[in-house]
């Protein structure tokens, strides 16, 4: 008898310590989705302990986060999974955080696996510090030195622009989606830039490393690698370590590419023939004064972010200029009659600009319209700050809401109407927009900004002024309709080219 007391007394007691061991967790879970950062911190959605808000994100992120911020104001905190993040929702937040605020809201979290592959290196993910800066500043003279803004970087978008005009006679009267296509021609302009050569489309080393970028980011599998991004230990959990380790083969697959070819400029090297980006650095690898930021890791991650932001972020605008023209046949026929009387049969210049106010009013109502970064990679502050009344500690994610910006009715009227004429002032003039921000503020916006916004007006003022398109399919996609991967790109399309 006094056995069998004693294990019912054993087991009674093991299930009470299992109940209130449950109920512990979940008063510890709970307590930490209830807490905030700071008593101070900017309201917002919580949605669920552990998830957070994932569940609700949808399809189209962009759109949800936009309703929230209507809803909690510019400043809002948003639980993704179980990391708060904090939202800028206008451009007078953005701009109080990475402009007026600059050095405090220019850190950078780090998001496994891919900072555990590139470290603390390249523009995009590296620190705040004075490495970033110093990198940064290299980044912007050579890119100054090289020819961005200057007429020798019209002569090489203009001779890539020649290049894609001969490939895309060869599919005139074809129905063809030009998505991949148009990676090829703003790709090459990186490559002339970084790498000293442009290379054949059908080239093999060209390709292989467009199929590595195309593999990246496999889209059946986008959420399992955001999922990932923010819970750390499923990293070693099926289906999230299969995703991981193909992440991972990719990403060491394209440094290896990019190695490849800064191994060929090193065998040629010379001091008094710098070619490109790369001979830049490595003049300054072996003859600069700050030569320990000047590492082979540095360049090769450096190389691989300007191949692979500088090529995206071009062509996803093209796409979306191009499928403007289609819904907006009568900004499409302004276009044509405006490239045609300023342009004629020359090729066109940066000079044409202030004689182009529909074309640049046009471009810069797709950029407002269709962000191809809605939401800014994200930042981190570097000490505890304030911004519009709210305590940030230090370490929070902060992050700059793009879409929000460009939608928000309190800076443009009816901002749900697709209107180039807005950009259009009484005289007939273009009206430039600097709260228009595709390529995001302060010192962590894009290094290649000027050269994009060159690449993007050269190469759409020569497909127009080359081509007459018209849509290849009924089902065409509306300027409302995109799909979010590494960047917001619109949905498949196919055109149907005829040469002028």
């Amino acid at each position: 008898m006094v056995p069998g007391v004693f294990s019912a007394v054993y087991s009674a007691l093991c299930s009470a310590l299992n109940v209130w061991t449950l109920l512990v967790l979940l008063a510890v879970s709970f307590y930490r989705w209830w807490k905030k950062p700071h008593p101070n911190f900017p309201p917002g959605p919580r949605g669920l302990p552990v998830i957070g808000v994932l569940p609700w994100l949808g399809g189209d992120p962009q759109k949800v986060l936009f309703d929230w911020g209507q809803k909690y104001g510019p400043v809002m905190s948003v639980r993704m999974a179980n990391v708060d993040t904090v939202f800028l929702n206008n451009f007078d937040a953005i701009n109080s955080a990475l402009v007026k605020q600059g050095d405090t809201f220019s850190g950078r979290t780090k998001l496994k696996p891919a900072s555990d592959i590139l470290g603390n290196n390249g523009l995009v993910m590296t620190d705040y510090g004075e490495k970033l800066l110093n990198q940064k500043r290299f980044a912007a003279k050579t890119l100054r030195r090289l020819g961005m803004g200057k007429q020798e970087m019209v002569d090489i978008v203009n001779e890539e622009m020649g290049h894609f005009a001969k490939y895309l006679e060869t599919q005139v009267g074809k129905p063809i989606d030009l998505a991949v296509d148009y990676n090829n021609m703003t790709a090459n302009v990186i490559c002339v830039t970084a790498f000293g050569r442009r290379f054949d489309y059908e080239d093999p080393q060209f390709k292989r490393l467009f199929q590595l970028l195309q593999n990246h980011y496999v889209a059946d599998e986008s959420l399992l690698i955001l999922l990932f991004f923010f819970y750390n230990y499923l990293h070693f959990i099926p289906p999230f370590k299969g995703v991981k380790e193909r992440f991972a083969k990719t990403e060491y697959a394209i440094l290896d590419a990019v190695q490849t070819i800064i191994d060929e400029h090193r065998k040629d090297f010379h001091p008094d023939c710098i070619r490109d980006y790369i001979d830049s650095f490595l003049y300054e690898q072996k003859y600069g004064k700050e030569s320990k930021y000047f590492t082979d890791t540095q360049l090769r991650v450096t190389c691989r972010d300007l191949f692979e932001a500088g090529t995206d972020t071009s062509s996803s605008t093209l796409a979306w200029l191009v499928l403007g023209l289609l819904n907006y046949p009568e900004c499409y026929k302004r276009i044509v009659a405006e490239v045609e009387q300023v342009i004629g049969s020359a090729d066109p210049t940066m000079a044409h600009r202030s004689d182009m106010p529909v074309t640049c009013a046009f471009i810069q109502e797709v950029m407002r319209y269709c962000p191809i970064v809605p939401s800014a990679v994200t930042h981190k502050t570097t000490k505890e700050t304030t911004l519009h009344g709210f305590t940030l500690p230090k370490g929070t994610n902060v992050q700059p809401n793009i879409y929000a910006a460009h939608f928000d009715p309190s800076t443009w009227s009816n901002p749900r109407q697709f209107n180039p004429d807005r950009h259009i002032d009484r005289d007939g003039k273009f009206v430039y927009s600097a709260k228009i921000i595709p390529f995001s503020l302060g010192a962590r916006a894009c290094t290649g900004e000027l050269l994009a916004r060159m690449e993007v007006f050269l190469l759409f003022v020569g497909i127009v002024k080359r081509f007459t398109i018209t849509s290849g399919s009924s089902d065409l996609p509306s300027m409302r309709e995109g799909h979010l991967g590494v960047f917001y790109g619109p949905k498949s399309y196919k055109i149907i080219l005829e040469v002028r």
